[in-house]
């Protein structure tokens, strides 16, 4: 293919389904409101699809449009009609050209005639060339009726063609249409979800404050982006809790594989070191990405402060050091209770 530039190369990542699930939603969101991108989408399938018949792609190309394209019956089917109008156009240009030489071999052939017979005599120059004329010209006519049937049948092949890209077409915008429905339903369904699991953090968050609990942890989920200890979330210890848990809420940056991290908790004033734990993983429920930190509830209640900040490091490649990626701050008080 020629060059392209990094915006279509974004668009033919799509195109090919080589996009993220966050960045194919993102990008389909995008050129569903902008008329312009829309049809710069469509100019850019049609031209790979072109491509791809005549046998332009690289061989890796080929392979990635491949794997795409001919595993869905639909975009199959646009791909024998763009195979077929570009078979017909073909044709119709070698006919155009055999119909060319055909009649200028006829009236090339018919000035040889009239210069052979120069020398004759003029009765019989004229009667021979108006024989001649006669045969060339009901050629010309029978061929000339051919050509037009000919051009009759590709007409209507060609019809027929436009009419089955016409109807793939608007298939394919119904497609991503309710596509583009579908993933907005998604959306709404994990914003709903998300905010169901956050109501439930705020009511275990909220007994674990007004009662002991029975198996002895308290639980606190903590989200990134708090930059205070004002408004910060709070966690209640009584004389029988063994340990504080802390649920880290992670923003996911990227798609690399998850690493493992590095927890350290230090009290806010002082910044005094008081739990790490390392070698902790990444944990998953439905579209939350998370990790879980226990520290022992003795470790607070020594620290003699209510004021705490968690700061959560991430293993870097080879294992070489740690990152840091969020700090987190948060309230222990005790109870006598």
């Amino acid at each position: 293919m020629n060059q392209i530039s990094g915006s279509d190369q974004t668009i033919i990542r799509y195109l090919l389904n080589e996009l993220s699930e966050e960045d194919q939603a993102r990008f389909e969101e995008a050129y569903l409101s902008d008329g312009g991108l829309f049809e710069q989408v469509r100019a850019l399938e049609e031209e790979l699809i072109e491509n791809y018949i005549k046998g332009d792609l690289s061989g890796r190309e080929r392979r990635r449009f491949e794997r795409h394209y001919l595993a869905s019956d639909q975009r199959r089917a646009r791909i024998e009609a763009a195979r077929e109008l570009v078979r017909l156009c073909l044709l119709k240009s070698s006919t155009k050209t055999a119909t060319d030489n055909s009649i200028w071999g006829k009236f090339f052939s018919l000035l040889l005639h009239l210069r052979s017979l120069a020398n004759w005599r003029p009765a019989q120059f004229f009667g021979v060339a108006a024989a001649l004329l006669s045969l060339v010209v009901g050629g010309l006519v029978i061929e000339l009726l051919r050509l037009r049937g000919q051009l009759a049948e590709v007409s209507e092949e060609r019809a027929g063609i436009e009419r089955l890209t016409e109807e793939s077409e608007r298939r394919l915008v119904h497609e991503r249409e309710q596509l583009a429905r579908e993933r907005q339903q998604g959306v709404e369904l994990r914003e709903k979800l998300e905010n169901l699991y956050m109501q439930l953090a705020r009511l275990e968050t909220a007994q674990a404050g007004s009662q002991a609990p029975k198996n002895q942890i308290v639980f606190l989920a903590l989200t990134p982006g708090v930059r205070s200890i004002i408004n910060s979330d709070r966690a209640v210890i009584y004389p029988n809790t063994s340990f504080v848990e802390l649920r880290l809420e992670l923003e996911e940056r990227e798609s690399t594989p998850p690493r493992s991290y590095r927890a350290v908790v230090k009290t806010v004033d002082g910044d005094r070191e008081i739990w790490t734990q390392e070698g902790i993983k990444p944990r998953r429920r439905n579209s939350a990405l998370y990790v879980i930190v226990r520290a022992p509830a003795d470790r607070f209640k020594a620290a003699g402060a209510q004021d705490f900040m968690l700061t959560l490091d991430a293993l870097i490649a080879g294992g070489k050091g740690y990152e840091e990626l969020e700090s987190y701050y948060f309230q222990v008080t005790a109870s006598r209770r």
